[in-house]
């Protein structure tokens, strides 16, 4: 079935799969200190496209909001997709700002913290109503990114280099899955309609 002409959840599931593994791999080759990278100049341009994202997400949150494009099962989609997707353009707007002056990011933390347990409040509301056509598969990348966003303050808050590397590694893990299912969503939003037929006319 062919997405109609405003949904744009497919770029979306895209942006959050490529941030997440963006913010993995730098949290494998980032030294904190205090809260703050001791290799600022390597990241910053990383920050730009965390930037640039948090802002789509971020619009894209508030206009799904606005517009209520998917109006089967009594709107909950819209529920769902705007809140994940404008607090998680606020966490990374966020964190983009704050990389981009080099501030203390286990402030950050906490927001992102407190973001993970909305999304296991998601994860869990997926499979509970069976919501989208793989319930099973969207609750487990909603809790994955859930955990991720969970791990981040003790990652970021002790700067310990094990804690920053099984964040890093279970962000990326988190990042592939969503592009996994990224993949799939833009593949069935290319789908053409099926034809229409027409039925002759009895005189």
């Amino acid at each position: 079935m062919a997405a109609p002409s405003y949904d744009w959840l497919d770029s979306m599931i895209w942006s959050v799969g490529i941030s997440s593994i963006l913010i993995g791999v730098a949290a494998l080759r980032t030294k904190l200190s205090q809260g703050k990278i001791d290799n600022h100049n390597e990241i910053v341009p990383l920050t730009y496209v965390l930037l640039l994202i948090g802002v789509f997400l971020f619009v894209s949150g508030l206009a799904i909001g606005i517009i209520w494009p998917f109006p089967m099962s009594g709107g909950v989609y819209n529920v769902l997709f705007s809140g994940a997707s404008a607090l998680g353009g606020i966490v990374l707007l966020s964190i983009s700002t704050a990389l981009l002056r080099n501030s203390d990011l286990r402030f950050i933390s906490y927001l992102a913290f407190f973001f993970g347990i909305y999304l296991f409040v998601a994860a869990y509301s997926i499979a509970s109503y069976r919501l989208t056509r793989t319930p099973e598969f969207s609750s487990v990348i909603f809790a994955l990114l859930g955990l991720s966003s969970v791990l981040s303050l003790p990652a970021v808050y002790t700067g310990n280099k094990t804690l920053l590397r099984v964040f890093g590694i279970v962000v990326i893990i988190t990042g592939l899955l969503w592009l996994y299912e990224a993949a799939n969503v833009t593949y069935g939003h290319l789908a053409p309609p099926p034809p229409t037929t027409t039925t002759p006319k009895t005189s």
